[in-house]
């Protein structure tokens, strides 16, 4: 998913998934995070400045690089199921099962989900030695799919945790994440996602798309603009993931405190990190208690709060992302709080903030905000998360790319934030 990551250059690390249990994990690993930084940021800039490539700039122009013609996908993915005519037409050619070449030994880009280390029976889909599921609290919109996690950490390994907000991970981890959506009447796998850091400085990503029949799992490594059989649903082209993904100093964007640390979060959790002595800091201080990592306010704020820190703020709208003038991000303190609502970057760096984005048909001298008190029909951040962009036209949409639908939840959630916004309740009256 990535266009500067030396080709994918790089061998496998020691202790591949399978070799020993997450519960040996328990000794720190350093990283350098300077020059990394440096590195994601000047990808980040070619990918997402607002003269070239979409991002999450409202005056941003579409990715101009073509995506597969359907006969490339069929050659790609196998399946063993025929299409009906129209679909066929829809699609391209049939597919043509074939005999996938056997893993290798020290591959850093496997062209098949079998050779991540994610199965021990990839048949039986049987997780492999030392890989856990986790969930995250608040989950990225990803048009309806529903989504399994689970990460391996090598044996003998921390993360660095010294910056609360930008967790580093040690070589040889590894993220995947499954996609699926009920597909005549049964959940079908559509993908599987992939990111394995590989080097201090280097990650290789891969999208695997499943066959039809559930059977195979190959890389696809330019897209697929529309799944077979599953009406609306896009894969998006692995270089297309680092614009998300370059808003992080170390890559993942789940996996982090304040969304593992949140009640709702599951599987391998930030309770269960810390209590394992999976995360450490370089200077052997103290790590703070789920409590103070919680998201702020009452159950209407904290609800528009973590929807809006995961689908904008860890990926692009935070200090060291691409959208610096407008925060969404929560972020953890030098004491290892979130700390209150008003506190909040979104509140401070939205609310009765001029916005640019207008609708069609307003006035010239209508005023418009990022949030306005009160008014969510005058408050830009519910136009943006409300609209999916025509082809071809200027984009500004929310989340800027990867999705076709509108996240109606969020959109509600958000709506409902803006329309309690009371002075009562803290806020200040709407701007005029």
């Amino acid at each position: 998913m990535e266009r500067a990551r030396s080709r994918h250059a790089g061998s496998a690390p020691d202790g591949a998934p399978g070799a020993r249990s997450l519960d040996q994990a328990v000794t720190s690993t350093s990283s350098s995070i300077t020059s990394r930084r440096l590195w994601q940021a000047a990808t980040a800039t070619l990918l997402l400045a607002t003269s070239a490539g979409a991002g999450c700039s409202a005056k941003e122009t579409p990715r101009t690089e073509p995506l597969p013609a359907p006969d490339r996908l069929a050659a790609a993915v196998p399946s063993a199921r025929r299409a009906p005519p129209d679909e066929r037409a829809a699609a391209g050619p049939p597919a043509v099962a074939r005999d996938l070449p056997p893993c290798k030994e020290g591959d850093a880009d496997p062209p098949d989900l079998r050779c991540t280390g994610l199965y021990s029976d990839f048949g039986a889909r049987t997780l492999a030695e030392g890989v856990r599921e986790f969930k995250p609290a608040f989950e990225l919109w990803s048009d309806g799919a529903e989504k399994t996690r689970w990460i391996y950490l090598p044996p003998g390994s921390t993360i660095d945790v010294s910056r609360m907000n930008d967790w580093v991970f040690p070589v040889g981890t590894r993220l995947w994440k499954e996609f699926r959506l009920p597909v005549a009447g049964a959940s079908r796998r559509l993908e599987t996602r992939l990111l394995w850091k590989t080097a201090e400085d280097r990650w290789t990503r891969a999208t695997y798309v499943w066959s039809e029949d559930g059977a195979s799992a190959v890389q696809v490594k330019a897209g697929v603009p529309r799944v077979p059989g599953v009406e609306g649903y896009a894969i998006p082209a692995q270089v297309d993931c680092i614009r998300c993904h370059a808003g992080k100093t170390d890559n993942p964007l789940g996996f982090e405190a304040i969304q593992l640390a949140a009640p709702e979060a599951s599987g391998l959790t930030y309770a269960e990190l810390v209590q394992r002595g999976l995360l450490s800091t370089t200077s052997g201080a103290a790590l703070p208690g789920a409590a103070a990592l919680a998201v702020p306010g009452s159950p209407t704020e904290r609800s528009a709060l973590g929807l809006l820190h995961v689908n904008c703020g860890v990926s692009c709208h935070h200090p060291l992302g691409v959208a610096t003038h407008f925060e969404m991000r929560l972020n953890i303190d030098a004491a290892g709080q979130v700390g209150d609502v008003r506190g909040a970057r979104v509140y401070q760096t939205a609310i009765n903030q001029p916005a640019k984005l207008r609708p069609p048909g307003a006035p010239p001298e209508a005023r418009y905000y990022r949030i306005r008190p009160l008014d969510p029909d005058r408050s830009t951040v519910v136009r943006a998360m409300s609209r999916r962009d025509a082809p071809g036209a200027p984009p500004e949409q929310m989340p800027p790319l990867a999705t076709h639908r509108v996240d109606e939840t969020s959109v509600a959630a958000v709506r409902a934030w803006i329309a309690a916004m009371t002075p009562a309740a803290g806020y200040p009256p709407g701007a005029p």
